[in-house]
């Protein structure tokens, strides 16, 4: 072979592989994938005719060294070969290929059958296979993926010299190597996303039945099916009776888990014809079609009414029993040709038969059908009397330690003067109920904030808006009550409720564009309450975001809850929206989310709920004076975790931003301080902790320095978790002392 021919083939093979990428159908299993595309890179090196055998070698979880792809006439005297990885240091650590991988460095052996690699007697027979195929040298280089050694590249050539070039050449076709199986394991994973994009676009997370999605294009099909064969469809809209009742009592995975056996069990009894949809919460759509008559409808509806409340095993050992209403339309005798119309009206006659439960016959109601004598409840009958009482909670800015803003929440005073609040009189509300209660609420509201105005209170205000009352009738009398007053949009807050799903119609979407057009903004209510993703998040025109108090109430029992606020406040901040805090009932737990760096909060701890007459007098005699915080151990646990995500994410970009000798001084460090001056019992453990904390934080600067990419985070992890396990010992500690004095 010609002298300069080497280079040239080398340039050859990398060109041609460029030319023509490697095609592997990303539908194979993974290691299945893997093989194809390795022995297509090792049929490029043997075409070339510059090597004898080529091989792609890895360890196993035994640690021992197989081959995963051999090219050459020793193919399958390789494939049958297995070398064993033992220590450097160990006498069996003879072969080229293990120590390769255990050295983490290429190696290449001109004269191989004579070398020092095959001389102990147990490498007699390879030698002896190596002399008779004549191969002269043989090279091993690994092959690296996410930062370590993945497995060994060796070749192998019957020249007495190697070419030129090779060390360099084998190691770029290494890495080219890695880069092609990184493309691959890339683009399989894209694929694996895409799919279940696809199926998670039109499927319930977690019933495994269809979502609103699918049943907006089903419904389409269903109408159209009916008309073409003149038969009857029903739109079934299924709710659970009191299913909040089994949240409250056994938590929410159990509530999970009654809705999974339910959709599983609406999805036996119904017929091949029929569909099931997961609409949102505790809410199913039926899709029951080719009914002939009314008599085929009121089958299928009682066998739902039986199945339903069958005891339902649960996974704790315990039963529960749970009741269904269903309000029903009938197509095409309702005069609609727009399945959302079908939906609403089906949604009436849920509230309608729900409003009667005492009462009724059946848990179904037909659309259009007197359920029963029209009555009012008294919670409709006195918002009919105008009893709506308007009371606020007041929102501190901590930053000023001023009330810049206030709640609207409605109540209701029944003749006795008694006020209801929310949790009795909502549950009786109906339909149009809320949109009447969202614009006295709203009329009301704007009407205190312009004499609070006068009196030198410039606040904005927070109103709930129930997103079932989002309509065109919203937007028209929205732009009605703005016209009435001198408060500018940009000072109210409509509040939706994060735990509806159909905050993901387009239609909603298109009218919360509204809202925002006539200058008002947008919050989103109880954020990690329900249903809430990113995705929709980030699709809806919010300008706020509220946490759900659920997360802030339990901070003195949770305290690792705060990692969760610290999430929230970076999503907050990333998206460019408000946070508000609610939940803020205790001076610990203002303590705490003040440390964290949230700026908006509201709860118990800030003020209760109160009439405007009350908030008045709030206003004018209430000051929040600048402290030094923290001035509590679970605003000292909210201070470290705030401290070390900031560390930690200065050191991890900017090793040098931090000297890390000031890193290892404790004493100079804030937290020191605090620990002194709250005084606690654990005072000297935790000073202790505190410096291992400081000792390891300033190694890793350290590590980072001199070695960016291997550095290991596991001492600092460790550090932190003893630090904050002591701290909340201690607060626990202390927590339960107080209250065996009180």
């Amino acid at each position: 072979m010609d002298n300069q021919s080497p280079l040239k083939i080398w340039l050859d093979i990398f060109s041609s592989m460029s030319k023509a990428p490697l095609t592997v159908s990303i539908n194979l299993p993974w290691n299945q994938a893997q093989k194809v595309l390795l022995d297509q890179i090792l049929a490029s090196l043997d075409q070339s005719g510059l090597f004898h055998t080529c091989a792609i070698a890895r360890a196993d979880a035994d640690h021992m060294l197989r081959p995963l792809a051999v090219s050459g006439p020793l193919q399958q005297i390789v494939l049958q070969n297995v070398a064993i990885l033992f220590p450097p240091d160990h006498p069996h650590a003879r072969s080229i290929t293990t120590r390769a991988q255990i050295e983490n460095r290429t190696l290449l052996v001109a004269d191989y059958a004579h070398s020092e690699y095959l001389q102990h007697p147990n490498q007699t027979e390879w030698r002896q296979m190596i002399e008779t195929a004549g191969i002269q040298w043989l090279l091993a280089t690994p092959i690296h993926r996410h930062a370590s050694v993945w497995g060994v590249f060796i070749l192998s050539g019957l020249q007495h010299e190697p070419p030129e070039l090779m060390i360099e050449s084998a190691e770029k076709m290494a890495v080219f190597m890695a880069d092609a199986m990184e493309h691959l394991e890339t683009r399989r994973n894209e694929q694996q996303y895409r799919e279940t994009l696809k199926s998670l676009a039109h499927t319930d997370a977690l019933t495994d039945l269809p979502n609103r999605r699918a049943l907006e294009t089903q419904m389409e099909q269903a109408m159209l099916r009916a008309i073409r064969h003149n038969r009857l469809l029903a739109v079934c809209m299924l709710d659970l009776d009191d299913f909040k009742l089994i949240n409250d009592t056994y938590g929410h995975e159990i509530g999970d888990e009654v809705l999974v056996i339910l959709g599983r069990r609406l999805s036996n009894v119904l017929r091949q014809s029929d569909f099931i949809a997961r609409y949102g919460g505790d809410e199913f759509v039926l899709l029951l079609e080719d009914l002939a008559d009314h008599a085929d409808l009121t089958r299928v509806l009682q066998k739902i009414e039986k199945i339903i409340p069958a005891p339902i095993l649960l996974s704790n050992g315990e039963s529960v029993q749970i009741g269904t209403s269903m309000g029903v339309t009938l197509y095409p005798f309702a005069d609609a040709d727009q399945a959302d119309q079908l939906l609403r009206w089906s949604d009436q006659a849920l509230y309608a038969i729900k409003a009667h439960k005492a009462e009724r016959k059946s848990c179904w109601a037909l659309f259009g059908e007197e359920i029963l004598a029209d009555r009012r409840n008294p919670a409709q009958i006195l918002l009919d009397q105008g009893a709506l009482a308007v009371w606020y909670q007041p929102i501190l800015d901590s930053r000023t330690g001023k009330i810049v803003g206030i709640e609207a929440l409605a109540r209701l005073r029944d003749k006795d003067g008694a006020v209801w609040p929310p949790a009795r009189f909502l549950p009786e509300l109906h339909g149009e109920d809320f949109s009447e209660l969202n614009k006295l609420v709203l009329t009301q509201a704007l009407k205190d904030i312009s004499m609070l105005d006068a009196q030198g209170w410039p606040l904005w205000v927070s109103v709930n808006l129930n997103p079932r009352s989002l309509s065109g009738y919203c937007i028209s009398y929205l732009r009605e009550i703005l016209g009435e007053s001198t408060v500018d949009a940009s000072r109210i807050t409509l509040e939706i409720l994060e735990g509806e799903d159909f905050l993901e119609h387009q239609t909603v979407l298109d009218l919360l564009l509204e809202i925002k057009a006539l200058g008002f903004r947008l919050a989103l209510d109880d954020v990690g309450s329900a249903y809430s993703s990113l995705l929709r998040m980030k699709d809806l025109p919010i300008d706020e975001i509220k946490l759900d108090q659920g997360f802030v109430r339990t901070l003195e029992q949770r305290p690792q809850d705060l990692h969760f606020l610290g999430a929230i406040q970076d999503l907050a901040t990333g998206m460019k929206v408000d946070l508000v805090v609610e939940g803020v009932e205790t001076e610990d737990v203002l303590d705490a989310v003040t440390v964290m760096g949230s700026t908006l909060m509201q709860g118990y701890a800030i003020a209760k709920p109160m009439p405007f007459a009350e908030l008045q007098a709030f206003l004018k005699n209430t000051i929040f004076p600048h402290r030094h915080r923290p001035l509590s151990l679970l605003g000292l646990y909210a201070a470290r975790l705030a401290q070390h995500e900031a560390l930690k994410k200065t050191i991890s970009r900017s090793p040098c931003a931090v000297n890390y000798l000031t890193l290892a001084d404790a004493a100079a460090c804030p937290l020191h301080k605090d620990i002194q001056r709250l005084g606690c019992d654990n005072s000297d453990k935790l000073d202790h902790l505190h410096r291992e904390y400081h000792r390891a934080i300033a190694v890793m600067d350290a590590l980072l320095l001199a070695t960016p990419s291997g550095a290991d985070w596991s001492a600092v992890d460790q550090a932190v978790e003893d630090f904050e396990q002591a701290i909340v010992e201690t607060y626990f500690e202390e927590k339960s002392k107080k209250r065996q004095i009180s």
